[in-house]
């Protein structure tokens, strides 16, 4: 007896940031882009708002569209790679934002993987009992996590000057990911289903072994101090990514999930209604459709407009699919995410 979504929600900001006002800080075209990572548009927060905000936004959306009140909450799952601060994580402003009760309240850090990871947790402790109604959150806020300094001003148009050459040549060094991110919040609210519906099977993994694949080198517990200025002026606090390995893992891994939690319910592949996958980039999606032998239709896309929203991208995009009319009763949705650490894995559902 799978746990079933009764409610989703999102929030995206109001600030859109073209392919084109990027244009103005860094030395690319809008069809650079993309032509490379599918991305058009993203949003971001004004400056002073975090992932939990948001997240609130978000989950107080899903909460209304299932009919529940904060006391009904029996637990609390969020994740995010931006929290507000280092220490604590977010859930617990989370928790307090919504005026739930001092429920069990959980920050997950799969970056990419998060809120993947999220469903399993949260059918978990439906399915065990131990909670009836369990509220999820994927946020992000990465407009402070990327190296476009006083220049996002410039993006955004609330500077009124051209970016300086240095600003240029530093903010076009890093391009390759930074063009990627946009800030995004999705939630659900989740509840014990009946028979043959809800979360079917999942199937999560983890190998440290690609640890190096995508990583932020400096600011952590190693070092003594935890941050220093060495570390910044060394851009230490920047993530090191290696796109190809990134491309050639998530178009092998996340179909093999696929197929695992197909094979674990006894389903054929073809019979999955919709692929509700990590949107990282259009060119792993395009590869994950082929390892799959689907369309676009079942391998849906909104990273045009929204970027890689890391955690909130499996449940933004589900609820734009369910508001479109296009998850229907009895439908089979598989969610399958690639990310940082590496994690990865699919979760099968079908909708009641």
């Amino acid at each position: 007896m799978g746990a079933i979504i009764t409610g989703t929600g999102i929030a995206v900001p109001d600030q859109v940031v073209t392919n084109q006002d990027l244009t103005r800080i860094m030395d690319t075209s809008d069809d650079w882009i993309t032509s490379r990572t599918g991305v058009r548009e993203r949003r971001f927060v004004e400056e002073g708002v975090g992932s939990a905000e948001l997240g609130v936004q978000a989950a107080r959306e899903a909460m209304a569209a299932a009919a529940i009140q904060p006391d009904q909450v029996d637990a609390l799952v969020t994740a995010t790679m931006t929290p507000d601060y280092l220490a604590p994580g977010i859930s617990a402003l989370v928790q307090h934002g919504l005026g739930l009760p001092a429920v069990a309240a959980f920050d997950l850090r799969q970056q990419c993987s998060g809120f993947l990871y999220a469903l399993d947790l949260a059918d978990s402790l439906i399915g065990s009992g131990r909670a009836e109604t369990v509220v999820l959150v994927g946020t992000e806020v990465h407009g402070g996590f990327l190296p476009w300094g006083a220049s996002f001003d410039v993006a955004t148009g609330r500077a009124n000057r051209e970016a300086t050459p240095a600003e240029r040549e530093r903010n076009t060094r890093f391009r390759s990911w930074s063009v990627l991110f946009g800030d995004g919040a999705g939630a659900m609210v989740m509840r014990r289903g009946g028979e043959q519906t809800g979360v079917l099977a999942t199937s999560l993994h983890t190998d440290g072994g690609q640890f190096n694949l995508i990583h932020v080198p400096g600011v952590g517990f190693r070092r003594r101090p935890y941050v220093d200025h060495g570390q910044l002026d060394g851009e230490l606090h920047l993530p090191i990514m290696d796109g190809a390995g990134l491309y050639r893992q998530a178009v092998r891994l996340m179909p093999e999930a696929v197929r695992e939690v197909a094979k674990a319910v006894g389903v054929e592949v073809d019979e999955i209604d919709l692929v509700v996958a990590h949107q990282a980039n259009d060119r792993i999606l395009e590869g994950v459709r082929k390892q799959l032998g689907m369309t676009q239709e079942k391998v849906p896309s909104n990273i045009a407009r929204y970027g890689n929203t890391t955690a909130a991208t499996l449940p933004l995009l589900f609820h734009e699919l369910r508001q479109a009319g296009k998850v229907k009763p009895g439908m089979l949705v598989c969610f399958t995410s690639f990310g940082a650490g590496a994690h990865w894995g699919a979760v099968l559902y079908r909708e009641p």
